[in-house]
Formats: C-alpha cells, structure tokens, sequence
C-alpha cells in the first residue's frame, strides 16, 4: 500500500483536488473532519481541552466553541502548543488505525488530507511522497477574502499564521498549481494520481508475490 499526504495553504484550492482524488477512487482519510470527530461531546479530547482551557470554550449544548477557542490560540504560540499536545496524538492514532483497516483490505493507494502535515510532521513517516496545492499569493488572498468574506487585514494575518505555501512547495514531491482555471486544476491532479497509480503497478510488477503493496 502506497500513501500520499496532500497539503496546502489556506485557500490554495485543496478541496477541488480532494473531490478530484475521490471521484477517482482513491479514498481519502480527512483531517479535519477526524479533528472535529475527536472533540464530540463526552470524547476523552474534550475533556481534555475544558480542563486544559476551561468551560468557557464550551457552547450551551456541551459542544466545543470552535470560534471562542480559536480566538484563544490564533496569536499565542504557547496556546496552540497546549491544544497541539491535546489533539494531535489522538488525530494521529485515528488515521493509523484507518490506514491499518486499508492495508488489511489490500487499498493499493490511499490519500491522507492533512492540512497541517508539515507543520505537525506526526503523519510525515508514514507518507511516502506528498502532492502541495498551491497558488499564488495574490490569488490566495483574494479567494480566501471572498471565501470568509473577511477585510484584506484579516485574510494577510491568517495567511500569515501559517506555513508559506512556497515553503511546502519546496519539499513537495509533487506540485499542483492551481493558478488557472479549475479544470485545469482537475486535469493537473489526475495527471499525477494516474502517474502514483502507474508506479504502484510496476512496483507490483517487479516485486515478488505478496510484497508490492506491502511497502
């Protein structure tokens, strides 16, 4: 079995890959939603994040106040370590379990959608090549205004918080470049997907029974 981490900045056009990747059967284990998954009301995450930042960034109904804890973090280093340390472990041991539940089915090819995969590097040792959504940077400020509907100050700060997307380019193996349209960004992704699916099969073709997919 082969895994491909996917990365990218904020409003580079990732989702447009993923519904590209899954119409092409590859599943794709997601990140995000493994996140919100981990922090359910009466979850062991949870807990964790009300002891650790008390019942303040709880909502009326017992769920997390995604927003309030966000405001929390978002410009404190020593915040966001704290939550990192709540959740990153338990969204690490999910996606171990359903990439062991894909290895046992014999899935030749599967996707992890991580958002932060270079920043955290937990999920790194496990991809063995990761595709880079990027665009440019006046695109991705424009598109993630008209996405949040945010002032141009507050599109650059969030922008700005994270890791340059020129800086996973250059340790991606593969780039899609989403500065066109998107069907240009759909043909550009199936290219390379087709490209891993063609490498998983001769890596089976010269490889002794049982062993092609099991690297």
């Amino acid at each position: 079995m082969r895994v491909l981490g996917l990365t990218g900045g904020i409003s580079c056009g990732k989702s447009t890959v993923v519904k590209v990747i899954e119409r092409s059967g590859v599943p794709v284990i997601d990140c995000d939603k493994i996140a919100r998954q981990i922090v359910q009301p009466g979850s062991s995450g949870l807990n964790a994040i009300v002891k650790e930042f008390g019942k303040d960034v709880l909502q009326a109904d017992g769920s997390l106040d995604r927003k309030g804890l966000g405001k929390i973090i978002f410009n404190d280093k020593e915040q966001r370590r704290k939550l990192n340390k709540i959740t990153i472990p338990r969204i690490t041991q999910t996606i171990i379990w359903s990439l062991f539940s894909h290895f046992i089915v014999g899935t030749p090819l599967v996707v992890i959608d991580a958002p932060t995969l270079y920043e955290t590097k937990s999920l790194l040792p496990v991809c063995h090549s990761v595709i880079v959504v990027a665009t440019t940077e006046e695109k991705q400020l424009e598109w993630l205004m008209a996405r949040d509907k945010s002032a141009e100050k507050d599109a650059k700060a969030r922008i700005s918080a994270q890791m340059p997307v020129s800086s996973k380019v250059e340790m991606a193996e593969k780039v899609v470049w989403n500065t066109g349209t998107r069907e240009e960004a759909e043909k550009k992704t199936m290219a390379i997907i087709k490209e891993f699916q063609n490498n998983l099969g001769l890596s089976r073709l010269f490889s002794g029974p049982g062993l092609g997919g099991a690297g």
